[in-house]
């Protein structure tokens, strides 16, 4: 007697069956394609930029006299319809890494944002051995050099022409308290004039 064998694709019950184990089993790792010599790569989503931390950095250039070559100048211009809450955010960033020691005898200890696109330093000279200091003799013999070293700085040519005035309050701390020796203004025309 002979045996008639039949094909497997002839059987439905196995072919559902084999359509069934298909679904449950997981498929075979398969290598990634391998894109064209001339295709273009595909675009990631672009990361979401800060625009504060870019500005930050840039304010502590301006603070310290530590050139950044202007990191924050895009998103200042991109959010030109809200500056004064970016100068704020930023300033909040900066104080979370203050105090910086800036030279052996000063230290930036706050950065505080005014509306109307102005900025507060708030420096303390730490080991200062000159004369006495006042308001002002402080006008008089350091506010000049100050602002042309202060000018001289590319972020701060930058933050003037747009728009961005800075201020500098120079304190000393003593056992009682901590005195105002004087204030550095910044702005356009002075930068303008200082540099002449």
């Amino acid at each position: 007697m002979r045996t008639r064998h039949t094909p497997i694709s002839a059987s439905p019950g196995l072919a559902i069956l084999a359509w069934v184990a298909a679904l449950l089993l997981p498929l075979p790792l398969q290598a990634a394609p391998v894109p064209a010599r001339n295709a273009a790569p595909a675009s990631a989503p672009a990361p979401t930029v800060d625009e504060a931390e870019a500005l930050s950095r840039m304010l502590k250039g301006a603070a310290t006299g530590q050139n950044t070559g202007a990191a924050g100048v895009p998103e200042l211009l991109r959010n030109t319809t809200r500056p004064d809450s970016v100068l704020a955010r930023a300033c909040r960033q900066l104080n979370d890494a203050l105090p910086i020691e800036i030279d052996g005898e000063t230290r930036l200890r706050r950065c505080q944002s005014v509306p109307g696109k102005h900025v507060l330093f708030q420096l303390e000279l730490t080991n200062y051995r000159g004369p006495m200091l006042d308001l002002a003799s402080f006008e008089v013999n350091y506010a000049a050099p100050l602002q042309r070293n202060i000018c001289a700085n590319r972020d701060v040519e930058i933050l003037t022409k747009l728009g961005v005035s800075l201020m500098f309050r120079y304190m000393t701390r003593k056992d009682r308290g901590e005195r105002r020796i004087g204030d550095v203004y910044i702005n356009a025309p002075i930068c303008t004039s200082a540099l002449r």
